[in-house]
């Protein structure tokens, strides 16, 4: 038998594998690790980086071949490749310190401050002498010194950072914990010596150019700002969050031309998808006028490959010029025109649909909007279209519902984040609700309307610390920002940080505009209060009123001063003169009826009032109103009920004149009537917290029927986080007739203690004392109840509690 003959070449193989078997895997992983080496040599890494893989077929620890893989990567850019290689050598060498050395300092970078703790102390623990890993020890003691709020420890650290930064010029750890103790000092230029290093070493960097902009708006550097702004604009293009940001500046700055300028740059009509060229048109309409905006959107239907939603925007401004017909047939037709599946579709008919609203045809509205969502069921505008209305109707979890499926298409929609806000808040949920106001802020670039929105809800809940970290980025993006300004400065005074409320002030005189002045002028009174006490303050508005520049304005903010520190006589002398200087100016005939009224004068100020009244009937609702107060306080209840009816017929039914009507109803005993009107009330802005707090309580109070309390229930949700006593009785009142007495407790007894003289509140603590059999309590209470009200009060609420008293009684006696 003959053996088969082999060809050369593979006779050749059948040799090289020969050889190869002979070989441990040792030997083929460092011929491999060679290999890779030798094609980074030659520029190949890709190559490089295959052979480098094979390395671990062979030895899964090679440490060489991880050591160089992670540099790889580390010079690619790949700081995440990169610390998976390293990650992987402290598993399988934990000694190895320059693992950990750089393990911890890519989760400095990246802000894993758990990964940099453990890698960090490992790293100390090895090699503590290692000039690195002392920037690593300064970093963790910082970190824990920083979340302790130990300001000598923080600054205690500066010098021998500053001293290690001598040996390592380009540390990240180093410069960014310099810089953020400069920042923290004041000392903002040497901070920004230190952000330049850190953006030299890493120049696109975003989250660091951000930082800047923010230290340059702590410096009021505008010109540093605008450069910086503009080097973002070409070093990020397409990034609009930063084109949003170099417009605000510009309008903040007043540079309408430049901001006019940068819209054109940065837009093109034709572009199929023109968000960019309709911001020029907003700005256009804003800064030269309708007409020119027309113009503008013209150009764009004649060269916008989907003219429709231009065709829109025209037929928008018809509507708000008033042609509101016309503007809705133009929509029609655009509707008409538009397929079904267009993607702008289903955003022409939510704009019709929010035209028919406006024009009172709520049935078409909705229509449109139902169909919208059979087409579309995700379609964003008509999900939160949807969702508004529900909201109104207390259909909260519904409006949820859509909220969320609109999020899910549109993550970044600020206007369904503060749709949530506010459905979340009347569930009660505010910390939720809460979060997705911050969520909004973030989405909008920390606009200032949105953030001032937040803002303001921080500062009602007594949280001025957030506050502040949400209005300063606001005002780095728009520096001019007058509510921005108004409200930091008043937050400042509520902290009582004069300094920067001083800051501020200087800032608004800056602006140097009228409302600038009158703002600085009314925050630097209130801060001469805090730091002087009145008559400082007083002095500072003498001043003003009788400077060169005074005006009207000037001397009314003195008279009303002089009216509040309870300077009455000089307040209406005051008054008086001005008002014998402009006998026809309104406002100034109801501020001398004010000092009239707090003189005494009241027959006087009744006369004031009604010229005021006669003379403009329909805008006079704070005159109606005194007038409706002064007939009370004269003991003329008929005649305040009079005055209430002839406002409501000259304001229209102004929802205040309502109000102060359904107060007069419960008053004498009318309840339907009342819950009537806060009924109308609530059904025209179911948002007002005061309405809806008064409504749940009428229900609660004088309906016993499951509906009426079940629909105090959902009405009264939303009360349960605030703090303030009339509110906490009504959600506490709530709870106890749904039959959660314990729930209910808290929040009476702190009514009761916030609202101490109010007979009602005391009763309904002490009915809750009884429900949970605390009766030696509930005596107590209730008799409390009884005292404040005394025996002519035969208000419902009182008489059930001396009935309780009575069966109490009668308990304690068996």
């Amino acid at each position: 038998m003959f053996a088969p003959t082999l060809s050369k070449s593979a006779l050749a193989a059948a040799v090289f594998l020969a050889l190869a078997g002979c070989k441990s895997d040792a030997d083929r992983a460092e011929e491999y690790f060679q290999s890779g080496l030798a094609l980074i040599e030659s520029g190949d890494t890709d190559r490089a980086m295959v052979q480098f893989r094979n390395v671990f077929e062979f030895d899964k620890a090679h440490l060489p071949t991880r050591q160089t893989m992670a540099e790889l990567f580390m010079t690619q850019g790949n700081p995440r490749a990169a610390y998976g290689q390293y990650l992987a050598i402290a598993e399988q060498y934990p000694e190895n310190f320059e693992a950990r050395r750089a393990l911890a300092e890519l989760a400095f970078e990246a802000g894993n401050w758990d990964e940099f703790i453990r890698h960090g102390t490992v790293a100390v623990e090895l090699s503590a002498e290692d000039p690195r890993v002392q920037a690593i020890s300064l970093g963790l003691k910082y970190r824990e010194a920083a979340l302790a709020e130990d300001d000598p420890a923080l600054q205690a650290l500066t010098a021998p950072t500053e001293t290690l930064l001598a040996t390592l010029p380009d540390s990240n750890i180093l410069n960014r914990l310099l810089m953020d103790r400069y920042a923290r000092d004041g000392a903002l230029s040497k901070a920004l010596e230190r952000m330049d290093v850190l953006l030299a070493a890493a120049p696109d960097d975003r989250v660091l150019y951000t930082q800047r902009l923010g230290m340059l708006g702590q410096m009021q550097d505008t010109d540093a700002i605008e450069v910086q702004l503009r080097d973002m604009v070409k070093r990020f293009p397409g990034d609009t969050e930063i084109q949003r940001m170099m417009l605000r500046f510009f309008v903040s700055q007043q540079k309408l031309e430049d901001a006019e300028a940068f819209l054109r740059e940065i837009s093109d009509p034709a572009d199929e998808n023109p968000g960019l060229f309709v911001n020029l048109i907003q700005f256009v309409s804003q800064v030269h006028g309708e007409d020119a905006a027309r113009v503008e959107i013209e150009r764009a239907i004649a060269v916008n490959p989907n003219p429709n939603r231009f065709k829109a925007m025209l037929a928008l401004m018809d509507f708000q010029a008033g042609e509101q017909d016309k503007a809705i047939a133009e929509m029609e037709a655009i509707v008409e025109q538009s397929d079904a599946n267009e993607e702008d579709s289903s955003g022409f008919k939510a704009t019709l649909a929010r035209m028919l609203v406006n024009t009172g045809n709520q049935v078409g509205a909705r229509r449109l909007v139902e169909e919208v969502l059979e087409q579309n069921p995700s379609a964003v505008d008509a999900l939160k279209m949807q969702a508004s209305w529900q909201l109104q109707a207390d259909e909260t979890d519904a409006a949820i519902a859509n909220l969320r499926l609109a999020l899910d298409t549109a993550p970044e929609d600020v206007q369904a984040m503060n749709l949530m806000y506010e459905a979340h808040t009347r569930t009660g949920e505010t910390d939720l609700a809460r979060d997705f106001l911050a969520q909004a802020v973030e989405a909008s670039g920390n606009a200032p309307e949105t953030s001032l929105r937040y803002a303001r809800v921080l500062i009602q809940e007594g949280r001025l610390f957030p506050a502040e970290d949400v209005l300063l980025p606001a005002l780095r993006q728009s520096p001019g920002n007058l509510e921005l300004l108004t409200v930091l400065g008043d937050l400042y005074l509520r902290m009582e940080d004069l300094p920067r409320a001083n800051q501020v002030i200087d800032t608004l005189r800056r602006l140097d505009t009228e409302q600038s002045r009158n703002v600085a002028n009314g925050l630097q009174a209130q801060a001469l209060n805090q730091e002087g006490g009145t008559e400082q303050a007083m002095q500072f508005l003498e001043e003003l009123s009788s400077g060169e520049d005074a005006g009207l304005r000037e001397r009314l903010v003195l008279m009303r001063a002089r009216l509040q520190v309870g300077e009455v006589e000089e307040a209406q002398r005051m008054a008086q003169a001005l008002v014998a200087e402009n006998p026809e100016n309104l406002g100034l005939k109801q501020a001398l009826a004010s000092t009239q009224t707090a003189a005494g004068d009241l027959d006087a100020a009744k006369i004031t009032l009604r010229e005021v009244t006669t003379a403009a009937p329909e805008r006079a609702l704070d005159a109606w109103l005194q007038l409706t107060r002064i007939a009370l306080r004269q003991g003329n209840p008929e005649e305040a009920d009079a005055i209430i009816e002839e406002a409501l017929d000259a304001t229209n039914n102004h929802p205040n004149v309502m109000w102060a009507k359904a107060s007069r109803l419960e008053r004498i005993g009318d309840v339907d009537g009342a819950i009537g009107i806060y009924e109308t009330l609530y059904e025209q802005n179911s948002s007002a917290v005061v309405v809806a707090n008064n409504l749940a309580s009428l229900l609660a109070t004088y309906k016993d029927d499951a509906d009426s309390l079940e629909r105090a229930w959902v009405i009264a949700r939303r009360l349960r986080d605030f703090e303030v006593p009339a509110l906490q009785d009504t959600y506490g009142w709530v709870l106890f007739r749904r039959g959660d007495a314990e729930g209910a407790l808290p929040y009476l007894e702190s009514a009761a203690a916030g609202l101490a003289e109010d007979p009602v509140v005391q009763a309904h603590l002490g009915f809750t004392y009884a429900a949970l059999e605390r009766n030696d309590e509930a005596l107590e209470q209730i008799q409390k109840a009884l005292t404040i009200a005394g025996p002519a009060d035969t208000h419902p609420q009182i008489e059930k509690a001396r009935a309780e008293m009575a069966r109490l009684r009668a308990l304690v006696e068996q």
